[in-house]
């Protein structure tokens, strides 16, 4: 199979594609825009803090997502596998505000790089592929956001019990 195969292969069975990965013009104008980039274990992928503005796509390899607490402790969040069709970094398509978490390589790893300015130029000229990739990455922040909402009542409950009690 060629390299252009396997990559098209791989983007469609990233979630977030699923509206647009039956349409091979689609894939394939998406493909023109994304860039591919190797780190080798144990290399900084995004720092917490730091402006960015690409989504990655792990096509090959492994990374270990990270925060720190407020104490500066770093904990792992999640690990993130390419066999899982895993990606991270999708709010630097949407804002211009830093990044959230670090994310470093557990292995030499190859990703699926997407600019937001690529993204942006891409969904200007060709709606029908923009439009759904940020409905559906939109889909994703959401239910973030309500996760983190649930928790943080969860936290707020345990709380209040343990001043009462």
């Amino acid at each position: 199979m060629s390299v252009r195969l396997e990559l098209v292969d791989k983007l469609k069975k990233i979630p977030f594609l699923k509206d647009i990965r039956e349409n091979d013009d689609y894939m394939t104008r998406l493909l023109s825009i994304i860039k591919i980039r190797k780190y080798p274990e144990g290399r900084y992928v995004i720092q917490e803090g730091e402006i960015g503005s690409e989504l990655f796509i792990v096509y090959k390899g492994g990374v270990e997502i990270r925060k720190k607490t407020r104490a500066g402790d770093d904990y792992t969040v999640v690990v993130l596998k390419a066999k899982d069709n895993a990606f991270f970094g999708e709010m630097g398509l949407i804002d211009d505000d830093k990044r959230s978490a670090t994310v470093l390589t557990l292995e030499n790893s190859i990703f699926m790089v997407i600019s937001k300015e690529d993204f942006i130029a891409l969904g200007n000229q060709f709606p029908d592929i923009g439009l759904p990739i940020t409905r559906a990455i939109s889909k994703i922040l959401a239910g973030r956001l309500r996760k983190t909402t649930q928790d943080m009542l969860t936290i707020f409950d345990a709380l209040v019990n343990e001043i009462r009690g």
